[in-house]
């Protein structure tokens, strides 16, 4: 190398050229699933969360639209619709005639939400909410929804409606009307098991089939896992806070109800030899290192002797062979149970309806090439 200029493009050879070409190949794999990684997101988490959605709406159920009983339009409601046109100055120009027309067209049902109507829930619904009640303006809906709709079109309103139908098969965000809930989940977001186990290899030193010398350790990750987990049945619909009741856990384990339940639960004595590798209840508690009654004898003495860079009183994720008021998912409750573990009280139950709601992607990308490029582009 003669100069600057070729140090620089000796690391640039190495260094960025093959970067690109990463980039090059990351950006064709978003590519298949018609996202722009440089347009259509600004990580790639938020790339990936569009290709699960991409699926999430595929499979939703449409209202029954079987006829409803056959009625006419009542005459009596004439004269409300009339006078709300004069009042707002508007053209009024609507029939009986093509009132019942559209009732029959309509099969009886709302035009917007697909419910069955009777002459009492049966309205009068303006398309174009600009004009008046006129005729070729019309929509025959049920009063709730004529209400509801206002000045938003009618593909976004039944979309709207569609969606409220499927409400117990979507997954929702916990919004201000559910505070307390998002405060309750929140205090026991516990994590899960990471480095933790007892149990370990050395290269040269561990011996495997059969006394052979393992000669080499190979690592692994667990990211085939969130493709698999999002296959599995979801906490949806809107969630609600019920008091636990006597047969509450016999209900969980039978599948009549779905969601999280708050409780105390412990390993018994004879199982904690088998849970001894890792204990199988992972939770967040107060770890106060100031009392040695908590932190045993040799940590207090080294924490003491920090003196002003001792370590404060502190949430710690920890394993357990028991848990206190704690919130406890029906899925993984009921393999708690089926271990030998014991509720030994219940505080309440936060219900939700049971759907997976992301089933269509895991069915798309099955194919194990597929859910590799999806998951993790690491070999």
């Amino acid at each position: 190398m003669k100069s600057i200029k070729d140090l620089l493009v000796w690391y640039n050879n190495l260094d960025v050229v093959p970067f690109i070409k990463a980039i090059k190949a990351q950006r064709e794999l978003f590519m298949r699933f018609d996202l722009d990684m440089f347009a259509d997101g600004v990580s790639l988490p938020g790339l990936s969360e569009k290709v699960m959605y991409q699926t999430y709406f595929n499979n939703l159920q449409y209202p029954d639209k079987a006829p409803a009983n056959a009625f006419q339009f009542p005459p009596h409601r004439m004269g409300g619709y009339k006078s709300q046109d004069a009042k707002a100055k508007r053209e009024f120009g609507m029939t009986l005639a093509h009132l019942d027309t559209l009732l029959q067209k309509q099969k009886y049902l709302c035009g917007l939400c697909y419910c069955k109507l009777t002459a009492d829930t049966a309205s009068a619904d303006r398309i174009n909410n600009k004009l008046g009640h006129i005729d070729g303006n019309i929509l025959v809906s049920c009063i709730k929804c004529n209400t509801a709709r206002k000045d938003m079109s009618l593909k976004g309103f039944r979309y709207k409606k569609l969606l409220e139908f499927n409400s117990d098969r979507l997954v929702y965000s916990i919004d201000k009307e559910e505070k307390d809930i998002y405060a309750k989940m929140k205090a026991n977001i516990a994590g899960g098991p990471s480095i933790i186990f007892n149990r370990y290899a050395k290269r040269n030193e561990t011996k495997i089939r059969g006394g052979k010398l393992c000669k080499k350790i190979i690592g692994y990750d667990a990211n085939a896992l969130y493709l698999w987990a999002l296959g599995n049945e979801m906490a949806c619909g809107r969630l609600t806070t019920i008091d636990a009741y006597d047969g509450i856990v016999e209900d969980i384990v039978s599948d009549k109800i779905f969601g999280f339940l708050e409780c105390d639960i412990h390993t018994p004595e004879h199982f904690k030899d088998y849970f001894s590798e890792m204990t199988p209840i992972f939770k967040n508690t107060l770890i106060d290192c100031t009392d040695e009654s908590v932190i045993g004898h040799h940590m207090y003495k080294y924490n003491e002797a920090r003196k002003k860079s001792r370590a404060k009183p502190a949430r710690k994720l920890i394993g357990s062979y028991f848990g206190e008021k704690i919130l406890i998912y029906a899925p993984l409750l009921k393999w708690y149970l089926s271990h030998g573990l014991e509720i030994t009280k219940t505080y309440s139950f936060i219900k939700a309806s049971s759907h997976k709601a992301f089933a269509p992607l895991w069915r798309l990308y099955q194919t194990p090439g597929e859910r590799v490029m999806l998951i993790s582009r690491r070999r």
